[in-house]
């Protein structure tokens, strides 16, 4: 008797969403929910690329202008603007905060074999924000690493709940 190993690839499910013209990645993982654009509290001497708190059932949750902290110029939003809620490890503890995304797309499945590192050149913000790009039907998907995303010393300054 012969065994057959069946072989697969190993993909990984992503939320993807819209920030101007790029579509990005985050682990469905990490995302607890995706909410309307919801009025902001807007908090004194806070960072440029906070847009304010907002209550998710009970707990403040501080939500990031996701355009503003790639140094991408801030735009009206649409009905297509959305605060995707993602609980992240950073540091060794697990924070929960929002950011504003231009639009949320699906979720989505993406091959980590397939990923490639992220280029030196040639983005609009900085690469090591970069896990990895993938391809979806045709078109590039930048993975962000959430990690290095959020644990710039600006981060320190928001108040965050664990």
């Amino acid at each position: 008797m012969t065994v057959t190993s069946i072989s697969r690839s190993d993909t990984a499910q992503y939320v993807t969403i819209g920030i101007d013209r790029e579509t990005f990645a985050l682990g469905v993982e990490q995302v607890r929910e995706i909410l309307d654009l919801c009025p902001l509290a807007r908090l004194p001497n806070a960072p440029d690329f906070l847009a304010g708190m907002i209550d998710v059932r009970g707990q403040g949750v501080p939500v990031i202008d996701l355009r503003r902290k790639l140094g991408l110029p801030a735009v009206p939003p649409t009905e297509n603007t959305r605060i995707v809620v993602l609980e992240v490890e950073l540091d060794q503890r697990q924070i929960t905060l929002g950011m504003v995304a231009d639009r949320v797309f699906e979720v989505t499945a993406l091959d980590e074999q397939g990923l490639e590192g992220p280029p030196e050149v040639g983005v609009r913000w900085r690469s090591d924000y970069i896990r990895a790009i993938g391809r979806r039907n045709g078109a590039f998907v930048i993975v962000f690493d959430l990690a290095k995303l959020l644990s710039s010393e600006e981060i320190a300054q928001i108040p965050l709940e664990t």
